[in-house]
């Protein structure tokens, strides 16, 4: 007999809500009854968009997003059959980096987001240009050793064995 009478209280709020509803009007009637506040009424830091579609030059990654969630029933349930002896003892998807292609990845970003990755980055740019602003002349061998009739600074003496 509680039960039946717990029933008709709940019938009763359920029908006052939908009169409520119905004087609210249509808009916003989903909304409500999934207790979220419509877009409009939201603060502009609330509201999370459910799927980003932004360019990937946007992305904090640099990349498209891959769609498609996995289930906890695919993860439990449909395993891969078979043992690989080089994967990590774990369960957990990529460990040790297997099926990982971090180094792509990081080629293809604008700049880089791990610090071993800057290494080797900019090596076709140089980062100072060769200026011979400052450059040493060799004026020595010019105007100190010229060439004034000394035989000896004219013709380079040939190494012989032979002492004549």
């Amino acid at each position: 007999m509680i039960e039946a009478q717990n029933g008709k209280d709940l019938r009763a709020e359920q029908e006052e809500e939908e009169e409520e509803l119905e004087d609210l009007g249509g808009i916003n009637e989903k909304l409500i009854r999934q207790h979220q506040l419509p877009l409009s009424a939201q603060s502009a830091f609330s509201y999370i968009p459910p799927r980003r579609n932004d360019p990937s030059e946007l992305s904090y990654f640099h990349q498209e997003s891959k769609p498609g969630i996995v289930s906890m029933y695919d993860c439990i349930f449909k395993r891969p059959v078979g043992y690989d002896p080089k994967l990590h003892r774990c369960d957990r998807e990529h460990a040790k980096s297997r099926g990982l292609r971090i180094n792509d990845e990081e080629k293809a970003r604008p700049a880089a987001v791990l610090s071993s990755s800057e290494y080797g980055r900019r090596i076709e740019k140089p980062v100072d240009e060769h200026s011979r602003d400052y450059v040493r002349i060799n004026r020595i061998q010019a105007e100190f050793y010229r060439k004034n009739g000394i035989t000896c600074l004219i013709e380079k003496p040939t190494r012989s064995v032979d002492p004549t």
